[in-house]
């Protein structure tokens, strides 16, 4: 989800997760207000920087105080027709990418058009029995584009350094007919009059904007019963769940929902819970750069994971809760036992109380190599620079140091916009309605009112149809998701006993915030969905 101005993104990311995260120690977003800062344990991508002011010349960002814009024509999307080899058998499919107007119900006027590619398998006796999975995108502004190319469209990037593509064994394509739709704001999807944009931007309107595209998908291309999932990502695994609710609760069916990176509940990130539900992400990152003793550093990732989660859960949590209380032997045995799990000093631990933030963690770990981590990916890490005093010799006013960079994203944006456009102009043969800037994650959303709760979204849905399936990607280096959150979020979600036994798949998985960049996570991420997904195919 990401361009060559990654790092100017994520200063101005917001707190505008759909089901309202905040991070720890920031404000909440005041509704209608532009995006304020950092969020999350670390900032996730990404929701936008602020609108131009009026009558400025702004050549990049989308003003939504502007007086009119030029229409998108309403046309059928541009078809192609493609062919790939996967696992040595060939898979003909066919392609296509455009515009979808949204019409207002009541006065029939069209109030915006949606970019979105969509993929169908070709050869297919009845193709309304064949799975049909949405994807749509990330948190506020970041386009679907990435699970796209990224590694779940039949096309996949070869690399940051090789900004080409090529086919993609491990699409999912095989198994369902794919759908990548891009909210308002995002990619080239636009707002018809530029004052109706910011009532695109909050929740529900969010909700319902997308959830009529998929209404009018499905009408359109005749695929009312085929078995309908939703698929988010990062922040926008708030949206995937509640657009389920919201399908099904003005009667489209949904199989399932399909959560790369799921948003934790506010229970998890709350008060010490905070710190139970991080430590084991800062243990796995510990253990990811050697940090730990070499019997620690020769475990498995699955058996490093298990003894960070019981650290957490038992000891530790005890620790937090009996705080002063602790007699002189509790405390060191915690001290030795954090310290030695965590690479960090039994003087850091004392001096932040045990409650170690991110932000803490990031500047100690590597300090002695001067490199901090990336908060997508722990496992990627840069030279981290010294913070400047200002002046000469350090004399002249501070200067606080800059929002952390995430190597990780701002490696992986190298080109990736460019092979897009690229693919979408060579391979689609699409051209964009009024040369219209590609929002990849940044410029085309100006303010995100977030309301409602991603874990009570889901309840609801699964209240609604007790038969709708679950897939949760949990991943082990994404700070900014830390991944026993999720499974805290997972074990005190709302639902029957029947849906916790038979309707939940988790799939662990050795990744940042997209796993399906990882070539490695991607390879057993697709298995995975595979067997989630194949069972609806009538």
């Amino acid at each position: 989800m990401l361009r060559a101005t990654l790092c100017v993104l994520l200063i101005s990311l917001s707190a505008t997760a759909q089901g309202g995260r905040q991070g720890r120690g920031q404000p909440a977003a005041q509704p209608g207000a532009a995006p304020t800062g950092i969020t999350g344990r670390g900032g996730r991508a990404a929701a936008d920087t602020a609108a131009p002011a009026a009558g400025s010349l702004d050549f990049y960002n989308f003003d939504a105080t502007a007086g009119s814009i030029p229409p998108i024509a309403d046309a059928a999307p541009i078809e192609t027709h493609q062919k790939i080899s996967v696992n040595g058998q060939a898979l003909a499919y066919t392609t296509r990418a455009g515009y979808m107007a949204l019409h207002n119900a009541t006065s029939g006027q069209s109030e915006a058009h949606l970019f979105y590619t969509a993929y169908a398998k070709e050869g297919v006796s009845d193709p309304s029995a064949r799975p049909l999975v949405f994807f749509v995108g990330g948190a506020p502004g970041v386009s679907a584009a990435w699970q796209d190319l990224g590694g779940l469209g039949p096309k996949r990037m070869k690399s940051p350094d090789d900004p080409g593509w090529s086919d993609n064994p491990n699409t999912l394509l095989a198994q369902a007919d794919l759908v990548f739709v891009n909210p308002v704001g995002t990619a080239y999807s636009r707002p018809d009059r530029p004052d109706r944009g910011p009532a695109f931007w909050n929740t529900s309107a969010d909700t319902a904007s997308l959830g009529e595209f998929v209404r009018g998908f499905v009408n359109r291309n005749e695929r009312r019963t085929s078995p309908l999932f939703i698929a988010g990502d990062d922040l926008s695994t708030g949206r995937a769940s509640g657009l389920a609710a919201y399908l099904l609760e003005h009667q489209i069916p949904v199989q399932g929902v399909v959560l790369f990176s799921m948003t934790m509940s506010p229970d998890a990130d709350a008060g010490d819970a905070q710190y139970i539900t991080l430590l084991p992400s800062l243990i796995m990152t510990a253990w990811q750069h050697k940090k730990l003793s070499p019997e620690l550093n020769r475990m498995s990732s699955e058996q490093i994971a298990g003894q960070a989660r019981q650290l957490a859960s038992r000891e530790f949590l005890h620790a937090l809760y009996k705080g002063d209380r602790m007699t002189a032997d509790e405390r060191a045995k915690i001290l030795g036992d954090v310290s030695r799990m965590t690479g960090l000093s039994k003087n850091f631990l004392v001096s932040n109380d045990l409650r170690v933030t991110l932000d803490r963690f990031n500047s100690e770990l590597l300090r002695d190599q001067q490199r901090a981590l990336s908060f997508s990916d722990s496992r990627v890490t840069g030279y981290a620079p010294p913070p400047a005093a200002g002046g000469r010799g350090g004399r002249g006013a501070f200067v606080p140091p800059p929002p952390p960079i995430d190597f990780n994203l701002s490696a992986l944006s190298t080109g990736f916009l460019t092979a897009y456009e690229d693919y979408l102009g060579r391979e689609l043969t699409f051209k964009p309605a009024n040369n219209g800037i590609f929002y990849l994650m940044s410029g085309g959303v100006s303010g995100y009112t977030s309301t409602g709760n991603d874990s009570a979204s889901l309840a609801t849905a699964f209240a609604r149809q007790p038969k709708l399936r679950l897939f949760v990607g949990v991943n082990y280096f994404d700070l900014n998701a830390p991944f026993y959150a999720t499974e805290f979020t997972l074990a005190h979600l709302s639902v029957s006993p029947e849906v916790r036994a038979h309707n939940i798949t988790v799939s662990h998985l050795e990744a940042g915030q997209m796993p399906y960049l990882d070539s490695k996570a991607l390879a057993k991420l697709h298995g995975d969905l595979a067997g989630f997904v194949a069972p609806a195919a009538r």
